[in-house]
């Protein structure tokens, strides 16, 4: 807690964690012993694979997770947030951070901001392979997690890839206000996170999740982004593909956007590099 009892840092962190902060109960939760180095990727597991409204002592998974390694749901709920105060995406977004951080949190966030991938292979590793989960996950965790899939190191690639993109997904939702940069739709069941630079030619440490190689776009632009029926200026203009005809109305609302421009996103504009590698290597001018 801040001098004087100020609880103002706590503005950004779902209810039930302020609740749980201001009561010593959750200040204190858990068995009381330092957190292992698996206990913390768990975490941090649980803080890239989901939206952050999840994340409060309520959340099914975070209750889980606090089963399985015998602690309580408000000291797992403090641990994510204690590993978000070092994300600097967050902290550009203007969001406060906790102040009860670790010598582990920060060890194992600086791992995660130099080894990128590396790490969060270790950690769905740990995640899938350590804990025996008793208590239900949501459904949104177990489509992440893909118990379709066989276990071993296929499915663990999957579902690492996977925590990464769900990652940069929700940091575009957050930087976009949850709305196609183009159209505006806001409908999240149709918005996808569109790599500028395309994933598989991104550096997975500094380029595969920075949010200014990111736009937010509904279904059918992303694919024609993907595509490169269309791209973007480095004044952030749509420009669309001689190679898009005026057949179809799919044709007919691309062009609809031609020569417009994108909405703003709060912080992390497209970066230049990013927008001129589209240019060239993607877009089919």
């Amino acid at each position: 807690m801040r001098k004087g009892g100020d609880c103002n840092f706590l503005r950004d962190y779902p209810g039930s964690v302020k609740s749980a902060v201001r009561g010593l109960g959750a200040i204190m939760a858990g068995r009381g012993d330092k957190w292992s180095r698996e206990e913390t990727l768990a975490a941090l597991f649980l803080y890239l694979a989901l939206p952050s409204k999840m994340v409060d002592d309520t959340s099914e998974d975070v209750q889980a997770l606090a089963k399985a390694i015998g602690r309580t749901p408000g000291a797992v709920a403090l641990k994510i947030w204690n590993l978000a105060s070092f994300d600097e995406r967050r902290r550009a977004r203007g969001k406060v951070g906790m102040t009860h951080a670790s010598k582990m949190d920060k060890m194992v966030w600086a791992e995660y901001s130099s080894a990128g991938d590396e790490l969060v292979e270790e950690a769905t590793k740990v995640f899938l392979n350590r804990f025996d989960f008793e208590e239900p996950l949501s459904d949104e965790l177990k489509e992440t997690i893909g118990f379709d899939l066989p276990e071993g190191k296929e499915r663990e690639a999957i579902v690492s890839m996977r925590v990464n993109q769900e990652f940069f997904r929700n940091t575009l939702l957050a930087n976009y206000n949850s709305r196609c940069c183009l159209t505006g739709l806001s409908n999240k069941a149709l918005l996808v996170a569109s790599h500028i630079k395309p994933w598989k030619v991104s550096d997975p440490k500094t380029e595969r999740l920075a949010p200014d190689n990111g736009l937010l776009l509904n279904a059918l632009h992303d694919k024609a982004f993907d595509r490169g029926l269309i791209t973007i200026t480095r004044d952030l203009k749509i420009v669309v593909s001689g190679a898009v005809g005026h057949e179809t109305p799919e044709d007919e609302y691309l062009w609809r956007y031609n020569g417009e421009p994108i909405t703003l996103p709060k912080r992390f504009a497209p970066r230049a590099e990013f927008i001129e590698y589209h240019n060239d290597m993607v877009f089919k001018g």
